[in-house]
């Protein structure tokens, strides 16, 4: 009997990070188990999520995540979890009154809202929770790191920066994993692409997309991963 692959947990916002990634992950990281948690949505800026639990929720992430795929925690090898920046970490100066803004509108300069304290808020307590994740080494004693995707997954695997409906993400999520999932020396190569590979270590990488409007722009540093 051969021995038993360890796990590698991505969690991730939603099915299309899954649908995207999940293909060419398992043939990169062949030599352990992949599976996917999908937080449906942003965890960080859920209202029940706070400084003072969101370990915990990751937590219980990991534990339904055993329990669904029926593996101990002693298989458990690491965490990674992959977020959406969103813009979070612009200059409250940033965030745009538009009255006429049915939705939160963002462009590469600024998000535009007809509701700006709200939007603020959101983005400081996104910034406060991401900041203390990404501090993080261990989540209940396994490997754990965050990776970002600015200023989300479809700007950087796609390039595409306007809003899209759910379809629209979908469809492009299964262009990728069509165009990468056999294909994983060419997605090391696109990951690393120094049109949006942050440069630096995981702290630089951070520290960049936390100033400035870089948190609206195309970038990413989860090619620090395969490195």
């Amino acid at each position: 009997m051969g021995k038993t692959k360890k796990v590698i947990l991505f969690i991730v916002e939603g099915i299309t990070d899954k649908t995207a990634l999940g293909t060419v992950l398992d043939t990169i990281l062949s030599n352990e188990k992949i599976h996917f948690a999908i937080t449906e949505g942003d965890i960080t800026t859920k209202d029940d999520v706070n400084a003072s639990n969101v370990i915990r929720r990751i937590n219980e992430i990991v534990k339904s995540t055993q329990e669904r795929y029926h593996f101990k925690a002693s298989d458990l090898l690491e965490v990674v979890h992959l977020i959406d920046t969103d813009g979070a970490f612009i200059p409250d100066a940033a965030v745009i009154n538009n009255p006429d803004a049915a939705h939160v509108q963002y462009t590469l300069q600024n998000i535009q809202t007809n509701d700006v304290e709200k939007i603020v808020e959101r983005n400081q307590k996104k910034q406060s929770l991401v900041k203390l994740l990404r501090s993080k080494t261990e989540i209940n004693k396994k490997p754990y790191k965050m990776f970002y995707f600015s200023r989300n997954q479809e700007h950087v695997l796609h390039n595409e920066a306007k809003e899209l409906t759910t379809s629209e993400k979908n469809a492009l999520a299964d262009q990728f994993d069509d165009l990468y999932g056999d294909a994983p020396e060419a997605f090391l190569e696109f990951i690393k692409s120094k049109n949006f590979a942050v440069p630096g270590d995981y702290a630089e990488t951070w520290n960049f997309i936390e100033n400035g409007t870089h948190s609206l722009e195309r970038w990413s540093n989860f090619h620090l991963y395969f490195e």
